[in-house]
């Protein structure tokens, strides 16, 4: 891949936006010259004809009237000049040219300027008529009609057409290499906040995230948002290979430790001959530990997708009737243990997924039946409040010692390990009731007191309208 650089391509479009600019000034310019020294030029040919027009005298020659006096003239030297009687005879000529402009006075079309050529030469002519009165003192003054033509060679509107393309096109190669230089070095400058940008964001790797946004990158408007989200980005980017990192190293402790279990009991199946009755104990404790280190896995599994995978979009669900499902599938495990559970709550949607807001209840209300001793009450109640969705699971149970309340998220945290193997947990259910309710931008938070039993409040954003294809419907 070819690389570019930006200040080269800014630097580049700039130029050629300056250089369209002046070739279409220079152009326009010319234009403008041109027409100016050709307004001059037909404003001096019409002085030169008047000049020839003074010069109309009376003739020697009884059979004329009038005749051009060449004395009188001071003409330069490419003029050409013509000056007929209104019967078509010729008073005074440049010598040969009457003939000659035969055909151009013919597509004259009249009197006026037009522009003809001549031996290679261009001309530009003046046809005129005019009156000049002769012998104003002693007859009183006879007027005498006559047609006057006067050509001039245009080179000179070249020449001068030539001297203006070449002042402003040097003035224009001189302003751009100005204008160049200083705007590279404008470019240079201001574009070094986003060149530190680039610095800064190339060194970062899966073994540094550390990104610090420079302070002249902050002060400007257009960049500040670019190093926020960048920042942002890093930061949920290393929140994410932390996760997978310490799920990939609590679930190697874990398997681990179940796959010790079971390679010890089977090992120990195997010393020595036993009985039909002690082979089916062995292979019963067996299947037990391979069901826990199956919870184990589809955990795992339900916490990355949990994390990793966003909510679906629409998607609602009844949670106080998903508490009611959980509760109805959880009643002989009550009944088990002679706990009481009180469900109450109203309508509450939220933006969850069913299968999630099961998972949920069902979590809360097994860590309360299982801390819970008999003849005493869970109690769950979910509520509308303030455009909010409040969950609480409160037992009486046991409660969770003050030191270990801040780790109880964690992943395969137990307050009492021994019991919670006892109980086939694994550690991961509030970690995946958090990872549910944060799915859902909510918060979870555990209120407890050693033998005074245990409060989870559970807080989710209310959703608006119901009825969408996740609702959980109670049974």
């Amino acid at each position: 891949m070819v690389r570019t650089s930006l200040t080269r391509r800014l630097i580049g479009g700039v130029l050629l936006a300056e250089l369209l600019c002046a070739a279409t000034f220079s152009g326009v310019a010319i234009l403008h010259e041109m027409r100016g020294h050709q307004r001059a030029f037909d404003v001096m040919l019409r002085g030169r004809a008047d000049s020839l027009l003074g010069a109309v005298q009376d003739a020697e020659d009884p059979e004329d009237n009038v005749t051009v006096d060449p004395h009188e003239l001071v003409l330069p030297k490419d003029d050409v000049y013509v000056v007929r009687s209104p019967g078509g005879r010729v008073l005074g000529e440049t010598p040969g040219m009457a003939a000659r402009m035969t055909a151009e006075l013919a597509g004259s079309g009249g009197d006026g300027y037009w522009s003809f050529r001549l031996d290679r030469t261009r001309y530009r002519a003046l046809r005129m008529r005019g009156v000049r009165v002769i012998d104003r003192e002693e007859n009183g003054g006879l007027r005498r009609e006559v047609s006057v033509v006067y050509a001039a060679p245009t080179r000179v509107l070249w020449h001068q057409a030539i001297e203006a393309a070449r002042f402003y096109v040097v003035a224009s190669v001189v302003l751009l290499a100005v204008t160049g230089f200083v705007l590279a070095w404008f470019l240079r400058r201001w574009l070094a906040p986003l060149r530190d940008l680039a610095v800064q964001a190339a060194g970062v790797s899966t073994r540094s995230w550390e990104f610090v946004a420079p302070v002249g990158v902050l002060r400007i408007a257009e960049l500040a948002p670019i190093a926020r989200s960048i920042e942002d980005l890093l930061e949920k980017l290393r929140q994410s290979f932390e996760r997978q990192r310490r799920l990939t190293g609590d679930a190697a402790h874990e398997l681990k430790t179940s796959i010790a279990v079971v390679k010890s009991s089977v090992q120990l199946l195997g010393l020595a001959r036993r009985t039909t009755a002690q082979y089916e104990a062995g292979l019963e404790s067996l299947l037990v530990d391979t069901e826990r280190m199956e919870a184990l896995a589809s955990r795992m599994l339900m916490i990355a997708r949990l994390e990793e995978t966003p909510i679906e979009a629409g998607c609602t669900t009844d949670l106080a009737a998903a508490m009611r499902v959980a509760a109805e599938r959880l009643r002989p495990v009550a009944a088990l243990r002679r706990v009481e559970v009180e469900v109450a709550g109203e309508e509450a949607v939220v933006a969850m997924q069913m299968d999630d807001a099961e998972a949920l209840c069902s979590n809360l209300m097994t860590n309360a039946l299982q801390h819970s001793g008999p003849e005493l009450r869970v109690r769950t109640m979910v509520e509308v409040c303030d455009g909010e969705v409040r969950l609480q699971v409160v037992d009486e149970g046991e409660g969770i010692p003050e030191a270990a309340l801040p780790h109880v998220f964690e992943r395969f945290y137990r307050a009492d390990s021994s019991r919670s193997r006892q109980n086939g947990g694994t550690g991961l259910g509030l970690a995946m009731c958090k990872a549910i309710v944060e799915r859902s931008h909510g918060k979870i938070a555990i209120e407890s007191s050693e033998g005074m039993g245990t409060r989870v409040l559970v807080t989710l954003p209310r959703s608006v309208g119901a009825g969408s294809r996740g609702t959980a419907i109670s049974g």
